[in-house]
């Protein structure tokens, strides 16, 4: 005779597997298109999904499941922890959810200005990258951060509803929150993060030197007026050194067959994910990129803005790397423990395949050319996104801690600490932070990509030629097809055979 915690779940499954599907498809149709009529309907079906969750009766009953240790118990604690924070009033649940899809449509449908006229994100980095004239690169960096003024009330709202959840839970606050129902203790988290940060700090500052020195040079300016508009990108998240002649390697190759070829050769078959796929910009589409599984059966698609860039090649290959471990999940799966155990190990695989961009044996498959200078930037590039994810990590449990602070000096005092880069001068009283869409609408999420690096390069260790089909099974096997059959720690340490370190990573970026 079956346990009663089986009954329920076989019943209860079909209900939030189909409430599911709808809001990744409504979601879908909110990022492709920023209709408000979109945005009403994933707000409705996700209030209709919270919902689910937030029967206090059902609650009790899978803590009492959970003494008695069924055999599903990674299941149950998958569901004691989705239960858990929607024990609270559903009327806010049910507000969440309808600002949050709101807040999603102002940051798919919102152009800044330019010179009276309308702009996207990827114009704005094109001027960032390639115009020498100071004055034009200001107005254009200052024009990243107009939708701040727009984002900031929306967002707030939401910090003060999350933190209303969190509390009415018994956590200090909505950050603390997510941190442990995503099985992440705060202490270690910020104590690996600060090792990181020490133990990089000379490679940074070296770097950052060479960075000023060659753009204050280039922009004719002292070093002493070097500031944010001087990087080839709005958050001074990417390298800016040697952009114009990385994006020739790219020039004229179509990237989306090359990825597509590149991930053949590991042995997966990405054609399938490519054609439900939304590629090219175009007015009222989120101007990001991200990956999503519809229904954990096989529906998986990317949303890109693709443009002849080398920047552009690192983002397909990232989302493909999401795609190929949702695509590489045992289908046997019980449909809760069908999906990446954490970002995290997600975040691994798409950064993973990301930096084959650089590396220049796969650069070779890739666009058929080799490039130090890609391997060069490379390095670089780890450096100063690792800095830019202490900034968003530490503003961001800033924000949660205290939301009535001064948000935009607290943002430029974490830019200052961990980028090395001094506030420019008329930004008191501007929501510059609040341009970062995941600071919205991925709450509490940015920290997975440092942690990602860190996995990557363990699994570069294992296997350091990515474009095999050893390495193809290699993923597959031990990566993608458990599943979150078991705790993120305990994949991490069956992959690689240690528990999760910095170490790897700063032997490889940080000359340690």
């Amino acid at each position: 005779m079956s346990h009663p915690f089986e009954t329920f779940c076989n019943a209860f499954i079909l209900l939030i597997e189909k409430k599911t599907t709808l809001v990744n498809k409504a979601s879908w149709l909110l990022e492709t298109t920023g209709a408000s009529d979109a945005a009403d309907l994933r707000a409705a079906l996700d209030g209709e999904l919270k919902t689910l969750f937030s029967d206090a009766n059902t609650y009790h009953q899978l803590l009492e499941w959970e003494k008695e240790g069924v055999l599903s118990q990674r299941e149950l604690n998958v569901l004691v922890r989705a239960f858990k924070q929607a024990q609270v009033d559903p009327e806010l649940l049910d507000m969440l959810s309808r600002k949050e899809a709101l807040l999603a449509q102002s940051y798919a449908t919102f152009r800044p200005q330019l010179d009276g006229k309308e702009v996207g994100v990827n114009t704005l980095k094109e001027i960032l990258k390639k115009e020498l004239s100071v004055e034009k690169r200001q107005k254009a960096w200052e024009a990243s951060k107009q939708g701040g003024e727009v984002f900031a009330p929306q967002i707030l709202e939401l910090v003060h509803l999350r933190n209303r959840v969190a509390h009415e839970l018994g956590y200090v606050d909505f950050f603390q929150m997510q941190l442990t129902l995503q099985e992440i203790d705060p202490e270690w988290l910020f104590t690996t993060l600060e090792t990181l940060s020490q133990a990089s700090e000379g490679a940074y500052g070296t770097l950052m030197q060479e960075i000023t020195q060659a753009q204050s040079h280039r922009f004719g300016v002292t070093p002493e007026a070097f500031g944010p508009w001087a990087w080839s990108e709005p958050f001074s998240q990417e390298d800016p050194l040697d952009v114009e002649e990385l994006d020739q390697l790219v020039c004229g190759v179509d990237m989306i067959e090359a990825c597509r070829h590149f991930y053949s050769l590991m042995g997966f078959d990405v054609s399938a994910i490519l054609a439900r796929s939304d590629m090219l910009e175009r007015p009222g589409k989120s101007q990001g990129a991200f990956c999503v599984h519809i229904d954990r059966k096989g529906d998986i698609r990317t949303l890109n803005n693709v443009k002849s860039t080398l920047k552009w090649l690192e983002t397909l290959l990232h989302e493909l790397g999401h795609a190929i471990y949702e695509q590489g999940l045992d289908p046997k799966l019980p449909w809760l423990l069908r999906e990446p155990s954490h970002t995290m190990t997600t975040e691994a695989m798409a950064l993973l395949a990301g930096r084959q961009a650089y590396r220049s044996a796969s650069l070779q498959l890739l666009v058929g050319k080799v490039s130090p200078q890609a391997e060069r930037s490379l390095k670089r590039r780890q450096l100063i996104f690792s800095r830019w994810v202490l900034v968003m990590t530490t503003f961001e449990r800033g924000l949660y801690q205290n939301p009535a602070q001064d948000l935009n000096q607290l943002w430029w005092e974490c830019v200052e600490r961990y980028q090395k880069i001094r506030p420019p001068k008329g930004r008191k009283g501007k929501a510059d932070w609040a341009t970062k869409d995941h600071i919205g609408i991925a709450p509490v999420y940015y920290f997975s990509y440092l942690l990602g690096e860190l996995f990557a390069s363990s699994i570069e260790k294992a296997i350091p030629n990515l474009a095999t089909e050893r390495a193809g099974r290699f993923l597959q096997e031990k990566l993608f097809f458990p599943g979150n059959s078991l705790s993120w720690d305990r994949l991490i340490a069956q992959v690689t055979g240690a528990p999760l370190s910095p170490q790897a990573w700063l032997e490889e970026f940080a000359d340690t």
